[in-house]
């Protein structure tokens, strides 16, 4: 006999804390609009497709990579390497406007900066976007794969960054 499942919605607490033990990877999307660079850090990242070459990402509703993403069209995943901790909190800060300042970066064929020192950069156009809660999904049609097979990722889980 199987024991009957009880259902209820998890506290907020207890949510956050179930989906940190999650280990994830970090990028930071970025994107160019109107001549400024917007970027910022992203653990929502995940392959879709293949065929088409998709990817999916989740930006808060209220962020401005996401306002510019929606105008530009165009967006670049740039996923951290393991020495690039700051990197990640400094895109992580809220209304920081000068995240690019200590940044090396190289325009990606559709005119995302790629971030310098990353793992691998990928180059996205948006395909679709959909209602995530509090949160935009969005998928991007990738266009071009930039990998730097010597780095190690830069890995994110309960709070902190995991040395592998």
């Amino acid at each position: 006999m199987s024991a009957a499942l009880h259902h209820h919605r998890p506290e907020p607490h207890d949510f956050r804390a179930a989906m940190g033990s999650f280990a994830a990877g970090v990028t930071v999307v970025t994107v160019r609009h109107e001549d400024r660079l917007v970027g910022t850090t992203v653990s929502a990242f995940s392959s879709v497709s293949m065929d088409p070459p998709l990817v999916m990402v989740c930006l808060k509703r209220d962020s401005r990579t996401l306002a510019a993403l929606s105008q530009a069209r165009s967006f670049c995943v740039n996923i951290l390497a393991a020495d690039q901790g700051e990197l990640a909190y400094r895109f992580a800060k809220s209304g920081a406007d000068d995240r690019f300042a200590l940044t090396a970066v190289e325009a990606g064929i559709c005119g995302a900066p790629l971030l310098a020192g990353c793992m691998t950069a990928i180059e996205c156009e948006l395909h679709a976007a959909h209602d995530g809660g509090d949160h935009e999904i969005l998928v991007g049609r990738v266009l071009r794969v930039v990998t730097n097979e010597t780095k190690t990722p830069l890995i994110y889980v309960r709070g902190g960054f995991l040395n592998i």
